[in-house]
């Protein structure tokens, strides 16, 4: 590894006597870190233990742990296993295993196709990769033929007095739109508009009938089609069965796509605006063509597991409240291969993410007293098909949801040395407080998120919770220049990729380092007299917070 100034170990804690925990604008009693027993669930978190559980999971053995694969189960029972040695209990209705029912759907993509339809000229067929990108839908058949209208980002934001929508009927359209959401909403409610589910709903609650994600000049600042085609080919098309049908669906969406630039730009052929001036000024627009898309796709139904371990809480009033400490424990299993090797080990995505909830779990554990919350230590699968068991946990829950306090969520562990902490959605609640005081006890700086473009937000398990009114937080670092070319490194040669395994160049000390800091913060969060709560007029906590704590610390009927 790249030397640095200096890497940390466990005695940056002795000098911390305690910190204070503001909630709501108002102290509450300071949670102690002095005592030896929690410097000593601190030294329990070993770069060599982060390093094992690592290595077994991003084994080939393992074939990349693709969802409702053997590899993928494997993997499951390995973690329940470490939990019970562990001394947690099973946390799904007395099984280790939450089973989440799936479906799965393939094209057939010999029996499927877009069109483009002009209003005078001849039809045009698109070619699949080239011009279109097309993936499974949820029933057998699905097809569509409707006039096309241009949407701008597709976004309807009433908080911020935004609608795409506005002045334009989109009943029994197929809508076409831009990726991305507007600019002048803050970074992560703009993720969240710009997010597909979102954009999806939205559509189907204007009338919509087909959707159509263009491709613009600034996707082709961030990568070209091919790669954009050849990430989305590698994604599965799942979701999870509520009540037999395929959850987040909508009947009326008879066909959605992807097209390319040469597609996106035939669009506006003969329209009344350019397609250069339709990305600079998003003005919703009729165009003079119609599309005509047919999916086929095989559909085979399949279940896989979230583990779930539960360490109960000591405190009578607070036990039974509860904070999930999460990640994901599916990758991309076996896919196309890359310089001759298939498996995509998924060793920093996110097999670094378990270990440290691993170790998480084993520091907690160790205590002599156990913390006043209840803790739920959770590795989903399905989370890279679209947080498929995240989102079944959350409707699924196995303790009320009103209790479950908190998520915070790992998803790459930092395997570099860094030099500051950053933490995506803990602005939107009190636990912005939490994660300043864990910082500040680590020697850190707390940082904004340096890359609020990337939309992470939304794109791992922390934002199913989000969804459903839970104040959650995923934990970011940042790092020296040294580093942070290893981790550019990582993003644009790596990350969903066979060479994600375990003969890169990665550092246990700094990943160590890292879960260290996240266990401070859980414990503050597991100790601390008040539930996290929504600051007041937050975007996310007037959306979907349901919560609301009576004065008294009872929950409303």
């Amino acid at each position: 590894m790249i030397p640095v100034t200096m890497v940390r170990s466990i005695p940056w804690f002795s000098g911390f006597l305690l910190f204070c925990l503001a909630m709501d604008g108002a102290s509450q009693e300071p949670v102690d870190l002095r005592g030896p027993a929690v410097a000593d669930a601190l030294q329990r978190i070993r770069p060599a233990a982060v390093r094992a559980h690592m290595a077994f999971l991003a084994d080939d053995l393992l074939e990349g742990r693709g969802t409702a694969t053997r590899g993928h189960e494997i993997a499951a029972r390995y973690v329940a296993a470490q939990l019970e040695a562990m001394g947690l209990e099973p946390g799904a209705g007395g099984s280790w295993l939450q089973t989440v029912p799936m479906r799965r759907s393939d094209l057939i993509a010999e029996e499927s196709r877009v069109e483009i339809i002009p209003a005078h000229g001849e039809r045009s067929l698109l070619v699949p990769g080239r011009d279109v990108l097309l993936r499974g839908g949820f029933e057998a058949s699905m097809e569509v033929e409707a006039p096309v209208v241009f949407v701008g980002y597709g976004v309807t934001a009433p908080e911020r007095g935004y609608d795409d929508y506005a002045g334009i009927d989109a009943r029994g359209k197929i809508v076409a739109y831009l990726g991305g959401a507007p600019a002048s909403l803050p970074p992560e409610e703009r993720a969240h508009f710009g997010a597909t589910p979102t954009r999806m709903e939205n559509a189907a609650a204007h009338g919509a009938v087909g959707l159509l994600r263009l491709w613009d000049d600034e996707d082709e600042k961030r990568g070209s089609w091919s790669a954009f085609v050849q990430l989305l080919g590698n994604l599965d098309a799942i979701a999870w069965l509520e009540g037999g049908d395929a959850h987040g669906s909508y009947p009326q969406i008879r066909g959605s796509a992807g097209l390319g630039p040469a597609a996106s730009q035939a669009l506006f052929k003969d329209a009344a605006v350019t397609y250069s001036d339709a990305q600079a000024k998003r003005t919703p627009t009729p165009l003079p063509v119609r599309v005509r898309m047919v999916k086929k796709s095989r559909l085979t139904n399949l279940a896989s597991p979230n583990v779930v371990g539960l360490l109960r809480g000591s405190d009578p009033a607070l036990a039974a409240e509860y904070v999930v400490i999460s990640a994901h424990l599916d990758h991309l299993g076996i896919r196309e291969p890359v310089n001759g090797d298939p498996i995509y080990n998924g060793a920093i995505d996110n097999a670094a993410g378990v270990a440290s909830l691993l170790e998480i779990a084993r520091a907690f554990a160790s205590l002599p007293e156990r913390p006043r919350r209840s803790l739920l230590f959770v590795a989903f699968t399905g989370e890279e098909s679209g947080l498929i068991g995240s989102d079944y946990f959350v409707h699924n829950p196995p303790v009320p949801l009103a209790s479950i306090v908190a998520d915070l969520n790992i998803d790459g562990t930092s395997m570099w040395p860094f030099n500051a902490l950053f933490a995506r959605g803990a602005d939107h609640s009190t636990l912005a407080s939490v994660v300043s005081a864990g910082a500040a006890a680590a020697g850190l700086p707390l940082v904004p998120d340096p890359f609020p473009e990337q939309a992470s937000l939304v794109r791992s398990d922390q934002y199913a919770f989000l969804l459903k009114g839970v104040p959650s937080l995923i934990l970011g670092a940042q790092r020296d220049a040294d580093a942070r070319a290893l981790a550019l490194d990582w993003l644009k040669n790596r990350y969903h990729q066979p060479s994600d395994d375990m003969s890169q160049p990665m550092d246990f000390d700094a990943a160590a380092r890292f879960t260290r800091d996240l266990f401070l913060i859980a414990y503050t969060v597991v100790q601390a007299n008040e539930r996290p709560r929504w600051n007041p007029g937050d975007f996310f906590g007037e959306r979907f917070g349901r919560l609301v704590l009576h004065p008294a610390g009872t929950l409303p009927m």
